[in-house]
């Protein structure tokens, strides 16, 4: 939290800092500065919400028919967003006109989500509206204003910018425009201080509500099995929306957060999954369960898994890993109690029985995909619309882990030959421990984190 307010504090002295000095004209925040928005990437990355699922910059959208203003992030988990933030701010002396612009922008951007939401069935859907405001705290700010001569009354008549913010924002919650709201202030000097004009609308607050809804909205989203497609096809039935979430680009900054976030969850998850190859309680099916969707920490070649699991007649594949060519690799899970090696007659270590037998298993997988392979290629284009290429495609045994070996037995060194031994005899087939797969996944994440720090020193 201190890494937002730090930013929020330091915002106008550094937007005037970067102004010409001789010059007079007015200015007001035309979006979030870097420095705000990597700080509170990080703190939504801290507090438990997944890198993958923010958009920051100009594809942080959300569904409006009139499309009248912009989010700077957004949260969105397989396509149905769950929370967006828009950025806006006050200051320099202009402070009438670039006031009515704000609320009149605010107004409208909240009114066209509400409005793409408004039918029963996105009713439980609504993501939470956040709105961060910056005020510059001059002496014009804090400064009375004269009530209009048209003889209706407005929200704030007769109180300061500052005290009138107050009052439309609050209001803009009672409307049910915005879920939350951070309205803070601060000078543009370098002893600036950073101030909270209305208790409920603080930074703390703020964060901690908007976490606390997208938490609440992916969970509804997983009860009631709501997809990127039948999302689209509820917005359909509302409105004419063609394209709800365009691709998705990143600020330099805010890439860089996420970027930066993800590389720590993935070191923290590797470290689970040792813990959990080293328990004596797990077996196959928990380190099948706890790899579901980390195709990543098999290699930067594959590009995802197969939409089904059961490509080919009489066989289950486990992960079946789709390469940037579309051909197949079948990765074959078992279990990290499985035992790697043995010594017949005490003599030279060989795999075990329980290696062989995995390996079988993935040459059946294998000479399918190549017998049947060709038919089964035009049958899924045409009536799945799954275009892979089972021509030539290979498979991985992830098996044991060798420090689960009896030390009497084997060393790590002993076991890591042995294998190596085993794999330069195959074609097609790999055979890995569990700790090979995590050891080169732990080295892909320090080299990427290496280049990333080289290339902010230059």
């Amino acid at each position: 939290m201190d890494a937002i307010r730090e930013a929020a504090r330091d915002y106008f002295h550094q937007r005037r800092s970067a102004m010409d000095p001789r010059s007079s004209q007015p200015y007001t925040v035309r979006g979030p500065g870097d420095r705000l928005c990597t700080a509170l990437v990080e703190e939504l990355v801290t507090r438990g919400v997944d890198p993958a699922w923010i958009r920051v910059g100009r594809n942080a959208t959300l569904p409006g028919a009139y499309r009248l203003g912009r989010w700077h992030l957004s949260v969105v988990k397989d396509g149905v967003p769950l929370g967006a933030i828009t950025f806006k701010g006050l200051g320099g002396p202009a402070l009438g006109n670039n006031y009515t612009n704000r609320i009149s922008e605010l107004t409208s951007v909240a009114f066209d989500v509400r409005r793409e939401y408004a039918s029963q069935e996105l009713a439980s859907l609504q993501p939470h509206l956040g709105l961060f405001f910056i005020l510059e705290d001059s002496e014009r700010a804090n400064r009375p204003i004269q009530r209009s001569g048209e003889g209706y009354s407005a929200i704030g008549d007769g109180l300061s910018y500052k005290e009138r913010l107050a009052e439309v924002f609050s209001q803009f919650k009672k409307d049910g425009l915005y879920d939350g709201i951070c309205y803070v202030t601060s000078r543009a000097d370098e002893s600036a201080t950073l101030q909270e004009p209305h208790s409920g609308m603080s930074i703390t607050a703020f964060v901690g509500g908007f976490v606390e809804k997208v938490f609440h909205l992916a969970e509804v989203q997983g009860t009631t099995g709501v997809t990127s497609l039948t999302f689209g096809e509820m917005l359909a039935r509302r409105s004419d929306i063609q394209d709800v979430l365009a691709g998705l680009t990143s600020t330099p900054a805010g890439l860089l957060a996420a970027e930066s976030a993800v590389i720590r969850r993935r070191r923290t998850l590797i470290q689970e999954l040792r813990a959990l190859a080293m328990s004596e309680e797990t077996n196959e099916t928990i380190m099948h369960k706890a790899l579901s969707g980390q195709h990543w920490i098999f290699g930067g070649q594959y590009i995802g898994v197969a939409a089904r699991r059961d490509l080919m007649n009489l066989h289950q594949h486990d992960i079946p890993l789709i390469s940037a060519d579309r051909s197949l690799n079948i990765i074959e899970l078992k279990g990290p109690e499985a035992p790697l090696v043995g010594r017949p007659r005490q003599n030279h270590l060989i795999l075990s029985s329980a290696v062989n037998q995995a390996v079988g298993q993935c040459m059946n997988y294998l000479r399918t995909l190549d017998e049947m392979g060709a038919a089964l290629g035009t049958l899924h284009r045409n009536d799945l619309n799954l275009d892979y290429d089972y021509r030539r495609a290979r498979a991985t045994v992830v098996i044991g882990y060798p420090e689960r070996t009896a030390a009497d037995l084997a060393t790590r060194e002993q076991v890591d030959q042995t294998i190596r031994t085993y794999n330069a005899h195959l074609s097609r087939i790999q055979v890995l421990t569990y700790a090979d797969l995590l050891d080169t996944a732990e080295r892909a994440l320090a080299f990427e984190e290496d280049s990333r720090l080289g290339s902010e020193e230059a």
